[in-house]
């Protein structure tokens, strides 16, 4: 538990995790696909890639909110408590209102991680994939609107 002396606002890890994002995102799917290659002649093709890249996504949405859980940084969830409010309210609550969000989160990664491996075995088109694992996570965000602080 954090006390209310230590409990400081900061956007440091939240700056770290959109660049190490971006990096991965970009640099993953590429280094992986020419890994497999060279060391075992597979090519996966575009499909794989975009698969790739769309688990991570939700993999390091369960990180982002793993570090808000983590830090308590509650006040960097849209709609939540500003940071006074999360200052003032103490370290329980601060966890208990991230955690509900963290285990929404958790929840869709496991449903989206299960749907690719299912879509990567069938090979079913990368835009069904894309369409499916990005309307999982917009209803995983309006599931976590009932969520509040007060």
């Amino acid at each position: 538990m954090m006390d209310q002396q230590s409990y400081k606002k900061t956007y440091k890890p939240l700056v770290l995790w959109m660049i190490l994002f971006i990096a991965v995102c970009a640099l993953m799917p590429t280094l992986i696909n020419r890994i497999l290659q060279q060391l075992f002649q597979i090519t996966w093709g575009a499909g794989a890639e975009v698969r790739m890249i769309l688990i991570f996504m939700v993999i390091a949405i369960d990180g982002l909110m793993w570090m808000i859980y983590a830090g308590e940084y509650v006040y960097w969830i849209n709609g939540g408590p500003s940071f006074a409010e999360a200052k003032a309210a103490g370290s329980e609550k601060r966890k208990a209102y991230a955690g509900a969000h963290l285990s929404v989160f958790l929840k869709t990664t496991v449903v989206c991680c299960v749907y690719l491996l299912i879509s990567s075995f069938f090979r079913l088109p990368m835009g069904i994939d894309i369409f499916l694992v990005s309307s999982a996570i917009v209803v995983a965000a309006i599931k976590t609107m009932p969520i509040r602080f007060d």
